[in-house]
């Protein structure tokens, strides 16, 4: 949705504060999308490796290993199609609505919004890890002892960086929630 239709629409309302408030809703809202779109870039790339890599290394028998890499990859696809399907009912439900309308459909999105940050994504990171940690014995039998030690750090780091990211994530949203609910 362009900035300039949604000025369009907004600027038949009769109050300006109203307009300056939309402005910062607009600038909010745009920012947001963006980092859903980065958020879904970094999702498509973990899931194109991960499938690259059960494709090369899926056992012929299904085994906890294909169990592991299929529970790494359906809450990443999961998150995606969750992820797309916000952007595109925020987006539809823009043109219809006044900037008051707006305003109390922004409210009613981030706190569906919230269902998706404190439960949904909690319950897809677990299955992740989980799905992680049932490759390690495999990983340990196929690599050296310094390979895996590598691998096992660096999984507790990404996942600790990617544990940051999603708080920090949650948090801006709560913080813009609070907003919309203040104002």
């Amino acid at each position: 949705m362009e900035n300039n239709t949604l000025n369009q629409l907004w600027n038949n309302n009769e109050n300006n504060s109203n307009l300056l408030q939309a402005e910062a809703i607009i600038k909010k809202a745009k920012s947001q999308r963006k980092r859903q779109y980065i958020g879904i870039i970094v999702l498509s790339i973990t899931v194109i490796i991960l499938v690259v890599y059960a494709t090369l290394f899926f056992p012929k028998n299904f085994n906890n290993f294909s169990l592991g890499l299929l529970l790494m990859i359906v809450p990443l696809v999961f998150r995606i199609g969750l992820e797309w399907l916000s952007i595109y009912k925020k987006q539809s439900k823009i043109t219809e609505m006044n900037s008051k309308l707006f305003h109390s459909y922004l409210k009613r999105f981030y706190k569906l919004r919230k269902v998706v940050n404190y439960i949904i994504t909690p319950l897809c990171f677990g299955i992740y890890v989980y799905g992680l940690t049932l490759l390690f014995p495999y990983f340990k039998n196929e690599f050296s002892e310094g390979f895996y030690t590598y691998l096992i750090i660096s999984a507790i780091v990404s996942l600790v960086v990617i544990a940051a990211i999603i708080v920090n994530a949650t948090i801006k949203e709560e913080k813009f929630y609070q907003n919309l609910s203040n104002s």
